[in-house]
């Protein structure tokens, strides 16, 4: 995030100089491997700082996607001299960080995870957008410190033309917003660093420390904005963007209790402020499962999911005027097929925002594998293969499994188990192409290679139906799932709180509330955020969701807290009622009478849960 604003004194007219000469397109600096050998690296194993970094890069990645034809990646440079850009992004792929990012966004330690989130989403930003301003900054001081006439020559008309910074502050202002929106799709507290850190303010602190002052023989342009003024200005605008981003998660929230229409209310209603390939992903995704859901009333239960498709939400963001119309008007057939074909058009839309979202085609290609229409298996076929050919390829398994099942449909099964093997061998540990290579091989009458490949996977997933359909199948002992319902005494709380509480119950203890209203129907929704960590949704006064937060420290009735790894939820709940994979996660979802629990694991631990 090198010299967000500040530094935009030089950096227009640069990207019109450098991108046009010889001299930038043969610039080492532009490749990772020159900071990797003319820098020490700070390694992961020598502070802890930086090992959080390259977790926050993953879930970043995850949240926001790639650019095409690049391989993101994280280099952290272990010595903090000012010559060295604090963060910048290169055309590579490469993100670059000194040590001092680190000193900076760990200041204070808690909010340290959550500040180094945006400033890397910041740079992803960039990344994604094919914007370098920082690296062409950087290349100026390069040239400060050289004697050479032409080279000086160079600087003077820089200078000349230094006014010309509307295109820079611009692209920085996207970038910071794109950046808190890709730290709130990964899971990360941007709301604490932007209206609830009274420690310090962290954007004039950063700001300052990327001063082109600070920099030896650069001289601060007095006609700009000091770093507090450009702090307090774009704290006042993330506000403004956080409020719309309370739309998104409430829809990934929604997505994940199994309230797909309420899904798509708010990523719809999000889809006006922010038109993005992950919007029109998760819209895609949510009339798809849907659709899902439809197709088991048509065709029944057991016809329903023969094999195991590789579909996932994006949890990274138009519906108050769209009504869904309900199975009472009309058939479940004609419900699964409205659905799909509203899937597929977002599907297809997010995939127009952005050529190479593998996500969404490999979504897309789910979706017309199920519709199993005439030709749709085929178009299902050409359109994986194509996704292929995008480098690179970072859902490379999903794909490769579910071309494995579209040969299968398309009557081709040596294609169909070359492709699952072939998935198989790029991840052993994701369990998908076992369970269909287990049923492709038991219906061609290979009953032992089958029963070999089902062993194999109960060993990756024991939880699942996918587990107790191969354990019927087997006549294992099947694992129990969760309870249909529940005693008075054992319905969910948190902290004395159920689902159906008025907000005037609330008990007091929990302090005063921030509180936004969202209009998105005739009553609008109230969310009320509570000092104690606990956040929760109303309607009428009456509540419908209750979230635990960052920092919560309270436990479910059953003993389980942030924290918590998921066995002992496994051993202490059972089953899932369902799973869902998620980007930035799983969701353990449990179904009880009248109400339900979502546990949300990231590397096997509990981070969050909530009520419904």
């Amino acid at each position: 995030m090198k010299g967000i604003y500040n530094l935009s004194i030089l950096v227009t007219t640069l990207v019109l100089l450098f991108t046009s000469t010889s001299w930038a397109a043969e610039n080492p600096k532009e490749r990772i491997d020159y900071w990797q050998k003319n820098f020490e690296e700070l390694k992961p194993e020598q502070d802890p700082r930086a090992k959080s970094a390259y977790e926050i890069f993953n879930r970043l990645l995850n949240a926001a996607g790639k650019r095409a034809g690049v391989i993101p990646r994280l280099f952290i440079v272990k010595s903090d001299s000012p010559y060295i850009p604090l963060a910048f992004a290169i055309p590579d792929g490469g993100i670059i960080i000194s040590k001092k990012v680190l000193d900076i966004c760990y200041k204070s330690p808690e909010r340290g995870h959550d500040r180094l989130a945006f400033i890397l989403a910041h740079e992803i930003a960039h990344q994604i957008k094919d914007d370098f301003w920082h690296m062409k900054f950087f290349e100026a001081v390069d040239l400060s410190k050289e004697k050479n006439a032409q080279q000086n020559e160079v600087l003077k008309e820089v200078q000349a033309i230094a006014g010309m910074t509307d295109k820079v502050l611009a692209k920085e202002l996207q970038a910071d917003e794109y950046g808190i929106i890709y730290a709130a799709m990964g899971g990360f507290n941007t709301n604490a660093i932007v209206t609830e850190d009274d420690q310090m303010n962290f954007f004039e602190y950063f700001y300052q420390s990327m001063d082109p002052g600070n920099i030896k023989g650069i001289q601060r342009d007095s006609t700009h904005p000091t770093p507090k003024q450009r702090a307090e200005t774009v704290r006042a605008r993330l506000k403004q963007v956080l409020e719309k981003v309370e739309l998104f998660n409430l829809g990934v929230m929604f997505y994940q209790v199994g309230d797909f229409q309420k899904a798509i209310l708010f990523f719809s209603e999000f889809l006006k402020f922010f038109p993005s390939r992950e919007v029109y992903h998760n819209l895609a995704s949510s009339y798809h499962q849907l659709a899902l859901k439809y197709y088991k009333e048509w065709k029944g239960e057991d016809q329903s999911s023969p094999f195991k498709l590789s579909l996932s939400i994006d949890p990274e963001t138009r519906a108050s005027k769209i009504t869904l119309r309900s199975a009472k008007q009309k058939s479940p057939e004609e419900l699964f097929k409205t659905h799909i074909e509203k899937a597929i058009e977002f599907y297809n839309t997010a995939i127009s925002h952005d050529p190479s979202y593998i996500l969404s085609y490999n979504n897309l290609a789910c979706a017309l594998i199920t519709k199993g229409e005439k030709g749709d298996v085929y178009k299902a076929i050409g359109l994986l293969e194509d996704t292929m050919k995008i480098k690179p390829n970072p859902w490379g398994k999903e794909v490769l499994n579910n071309l494995g099942i579209a040969f299968y449909y398309a009557k081709n099964l040596g294609e169909a188990k070359e492709y699952l093997l072939k998935a198989h061998q790029l991840d052993p540990k994701y369990d998908a192409p076992l369970f269909n290579l287990g049923k492709l091989c038991i219906e061609a009458g290979k009953q032992a290679e089958g029963k070999e490949f089902w062993l194999a996977y109960l060993k990756l997933d024991s939880v699942s139906a996918w587990a107790n359909f191969i354990r019927q199948s087997l006549s294992l002992e099947i694992r129990k799932q969760a309870p249909t319902s529940q005693k008075v005494k054992e319905v969910e709380k948190i902290l004395d709180l159920e689902i159906g509480a008025y907000d005037d119950e609330v008990p007091k203890e929990w302090g005063k509330p921030i509180t936004k209203e969202i209009a998105l129907e005739v009553e609008p929704y109230l969310l009320n955020t509570y000092p104690n960590g606990v956040m929760t949704l109303s309607q009428e006064q009456e509540i419908k969701l209750i979230v635990t937060l960052d920092g919560f420290s309270g436990k479910t009735q059953k003993g389980i807290g942030i924290g918590t790894f998921q066995k002992e939820v496994l051993s202490r709940y059972g089953i899932p009622t369902k799973i869902l994979e998620m980007t930035q996660g799983t969701s353990w979802i449990y179904e009880f009478r009248g109400n339900g629990i979502v546990f949300k694991l990231r590397e096997n631990k509990i981070v969050s849960w909530l009520l419904f």
